[in-house]
Parts: C-alpha cells; sequence; structure tokens
C-alpha cells in the first residue's frame, strides 16, 4: 500500500468517526431533552389538574354570583373569581419557563446554571402561589357561605374547629405538593449535571 492510500484510508476513517461522535452527541442531547420534559412534565401535569380545578372554581362563583347577596361578599367573590383565574396563569407561565429551556443550543455548564435560575424563579412562584390561595381560602369562605345561605356566626365550631382544620389542611397539602415538585426539580437538575460528567 502506498503512503497516498494509507493517508487516504485514514483521513476517510477520521471523517467517519467525527460522524459517529456528532451523531452520538446529537443522540445524546436528544435523549436528555426528551427525560428532561418527562421529569418536568409531572409537575405539568398536576398544574394542569389545578387549573382545571381553578376554572371549575370561577365558573361555579361566576354561575352563583346572583345569590351573594351583601356587598361585601360580592367584593370578597370578585377577588377570588381573579384569584381562581391568575394562579394557574401564574403556574403555567414559570412552568413553561422551565420547560422551554434550550438544552442543546447551549453549553452543559450554561443549561445546568440557566435551569438553576429557573428552578429558583419556579420555587418564589409557587411560594407567592401558595400565599395567593390561603388568602383564595380566606376570601372563598364567606363567598361560598353566602351561596349556600349559610350565616357563619350561627355555624357552630366554625371558628374554633372547622377554620383552623381548613387552613391546617391547606398548608399541608401546599407543603406536600412544594416538596414533590422540589423532588422533581432536584432530579431535573440531576439529569442536567450528570451528563457533564
Amino acid at each position: 500500500m502506498e503512503l497516498e492510500e494509507m493517508k487516504n484510508l485514514w483521513e476517510g476513517m477520521s471523517k467517519k468517526v467525527e460522524k459517529q461522535e456528532l451523531l452520538t452527541k446529537n443522540l445524546l442531547e436528544k435523549v436528555t431533552e426528551q427525560k428532561y420534559h418527562s421529569k418536568l412534565n409531572k409537575i405539568r401535569y398536576s398544574e394542569m389538574i389545578g387549573t382545571i380545578i381553578c376554572y371549575l372554581g370561577a365558573v361555579y362563583l361566576i354561575m352563583n354570583f346572583v345569590k351573594i347577596d351583601p356587598l361585601a361578599e360580592k367584593i370578597f367573590a370578585i377577588i377570588a373569581i381573579g384569584l381562581l383565574l391568575t394562579l394557574p396563569v401564574i403556574s403555567l407561565r414559570s412552568l413553561n419557563r422551565m420547560q422551554n429551556l434550550p438544552i442543546s443550543s447551549k453549553t452543559y455548564l450554561d443549561a445546568l446554571n440557566d435551569f438553576g435560575k429557573r428552578k429558583m424563579r419556579f420555587q418564589k412562584f409557587q411560594k407567592l402561589n401558595v400565599s395567593l390561595g390561603l388568602f383564595l381560602l380566606i376570601v372563598a369562605i364567606p363567598v361560598l357561605s353566602a351561596i349556600k345561605g349559610v350565616d357563619l356566626s350561627e355555624t357552630e365550631h366554625f371558628w374554633t374547629l372547622t377554620f383552623p382544620i381548613s387552613i391546617i389542611a391547606f398548608l399541608g397539602f401546599a407543603f406536600w405538593v412544594f416538596r414533590s415538585y422540589k423532588k422533581s426539580l432536584e432530579a431535573t437538575e440531576k439529569l442536567l449535571s450528570d451528563i457533564n460528567h
């Protein structure tokens, strides 16, 4: 074999290896993006269920608005409707920012840093949603009692038992959701950091 033939053969093999490396890298990026979106979809499905519940609640309040008699309860109903329509938007927009992270167009370190920033922002919005959700619960109680025609001052043990248990149950549920979201986000972050190694 002549030197020129060996050189051409070597160049051909080098091109094949480079092409194989590029295909492997592209495949790894696609698999990573699929796993990334799969982990975040667990959060998305929960948020979509919450969105449906909020919108159904808003529809219920709108349909029963005429049953609400005192002006204060009407104002509370308007606030509750506004919160029920706004809370899902806040959650879904912050989640969309997480899911729209361009993993393949960045270096892994840049993607990991960008994910960290987006994760912190998402968690801040979740804390805001919990605060607004608690406010919604407090505002919705007189509205729902007005729709049902129930006077809360005449309801036995409402302020001493039912109301505190409702607040504790809401906060317990919010803590559980926040913790499960945190686990999903940590698993997603670990996925991104493992790729770099």
